[in-house]
């Protein structure tokens, strides 16, 4: 923390924190009010492109998402949070404010080509944003990240190694923001979903994006989180708060699907995860829900794995897996819905687990 020796400008720093302080609370607490898709684009830009003020256990991300059909999938992250340091899958990495819009932080890449991972690593990159220009700046190896545009049209750079163009498409869920608030802690995140287009690792490439954007007060926890895209736009989405790293249930659930054909969307009350099998580092999970008219079974298994490591203020892990649906059967007003019906799927459940002391 700087030093200052001078009362008036101790006193000036003061208040320049306690208003930063509140501008990060205030954008919490509307994302919280808004669970959901009615909001515009100038919050979503202003969540997109900004670097927020993050006090004691303050945290902020960037989670990109691309899902091809034939199961490639690539995945960029961009995190920081409050402190000077942190060790991120055993490098050591400086966090500080370099002006208004820059920052130090952490950035993370890997691809799944169809056939083998590609790990881009950790690099200790500078991260500009640019709210009137609309951009995200930051670098990953030698290789240049670019984020441009605002909902629904973006473009994604990283140097020569991928470059996506995203656009509205026909996918039911489009955008969405969330949040949860309740002082001193709070969350709040904003999601785009869309169809993309370009190149990935000198191939064609054509599917689906999720663009994230997170804020946080909060230490790290346990939780797991699935996203799947059936070859005809129907979509599936996970998630459940978990007691500890090896507790086998969940609370806070809940299960989504998106029936793209029918236009419908059912929300489960009352679903289940479980793992049913794992061996030779290959998962698989059984999902079951129910509500009133409807009933979900569905298995998921895995086909590849990266893990985060992050320690400093406390720990945290991210197993991330790619996976697909081996079975899927929805008993919904008097008919079936299966995967011959959808078309195969690719997605990625995360298990993620951690504690608020290093």
């Amino acid at each position: 923390m700087r030093h200052l020796s001078n009362p008036v400008d101790a006193i000036k720093h003061a208040g320049e924190q306690a208003r930063l302080f509140a501008r990060t609370y205030s954008l919490l607490r509307k994302l919280s009010s808004i669970n959901g898709a009615g909001f515009d684009a100038d919050l979503l830009n202003r969540t997109m492109y900004n670097s927020e003020f993050l006090p004691p256990l303050g945290k902020e991300y960037w989670w990109f998402l691309f899902f091809c059909g034939d199961k490639r999938q690539l995945m960029l992250l961009i995190y920081r949070k409050n402190g000077q340091s942190m060790v991120f899958n055993g490098e050591d990495i400086a966090l500080r404010k370099i002006n208004k819009n820059e920052h130090l932080a952490v950035t993370a890449c890997w691809i799944y080509d169809g056939k083998e991972m590609h790990d881009f690593g950790a690099s200790n990159s500078v991260v500009s944003t640019s709210q009137q220009e609309k951009t995200l700046v930051s670098q990953i190896r030698e290789e240049r990240i670019t984020l441009k545009g605002e909902f629904p049209t973006y473009e994604l750079e990283i140097g020569r190694i991928v470059h996506l163009k995203m656009n509205e498409g026909s996918l039911l869920e489009k955008k969405c923001a969330h949040g949860v608030l309740i002082p001193p802690f709070g969350i709040g995140w904003t999601d785009v979903f869309s169809n993309t287009e370009g190149e990935v690792l000198g191939k064609a490439f054509t599917g689906t994006a999720h663009l994230q954007k997170v804020v946080g007060i909060i230490p790290y926890g346990p939780f797991h989180w699935a996203r799947v895209i059936f070859r005809n736009g129907s979509m599936f989405s996970f998630f459940g708060l978990k007691a500890g790293k090896d507790s086998k249930r969940c609370f806070r659930v809940s299960v989504n699907f998106y029936n793209h054909d029918e236009g419908t969307h059912i929300r489960f009350r009352k679903p289940r995860l479980r793992i049913e099998r794992e061996n030779d580092k290959k998962c698989a999970w059984r999902i079951d829900a129910y509500d009133r008219d409807h009933k979900l079974r569905m298995l998921l298994t895995s086909y590849t794995e990266k893990t985060f490591t992050m320690v400093g203020g406390g720990s945290q892990t991210y197993v991330e897996y790619a996976v697909t649906p081996e079975e899927f059967q929805l008993e919904t007003e008097g008919h079936v819905i299966t995967l011959k019906d959808l078309g195969e799927g690719v997605g990625t459940l995360e298990n993620a687990y951690g504690s608020p002391i290093s």
